[in-house]
């Protein structure tokens, strides 16, 4: 698997903007094609320039993840060329994110687009 994938802009357009992130999270992973066994993946919205894909074994133990960044239209596969770290902060029920990616540093609030995004759903096989 390479460590960034470039998405299309036509795929960027038809799936960002007409169909959704989870269509579009679905068509980066396939053109990813993440040599790895998963049996499920956790989709977090994080701000608005990236999405978090988590993928998970059979308990749910993380085994990698990968980076979207929305507006690049890029795809970053190895784990080691970001950090994130996803928390509840005490007294609240929203999800907060910290994100480190290309030397520069996020923050803010991590929206859950999918809990458990199967291969199935994602290569329709």
């Amino acid at each position: 698997m390479e460590k960034r994938v470039h998405i299309s802009k036509e795929v960027v357009k038809k799936y960002l903007k007409k169909k959704g992130f989870l269509d579009a999270v679905k068509e980066a992973i396939k053109e990813a094609k993440p040599d790895l066994k998963f049996a499920g993946a956790t989709v977090y919205l994080l701000g608005k320039e990236h999405i978090l894909v988590l993928f998970l074994d059979e308990e749910e133990n993380p085994i990698s993840d990968m980076l979207i960044d929305i507006k690049k239209g890029e795809v970053i596969t190895d784990p080691h060329m970001f950090k994130v770290k996803i928390e509840i902060p005490p007294q609240e029920t929203m999800e907060h994110y910290k994100l480190w990616v290309d030397g520069k540093y996020y923050e803010g609030k991590a929206e859950l687009l999918h809990p458990w995004l199967t291969p199935k759903e994602i290569f329709g096989t």
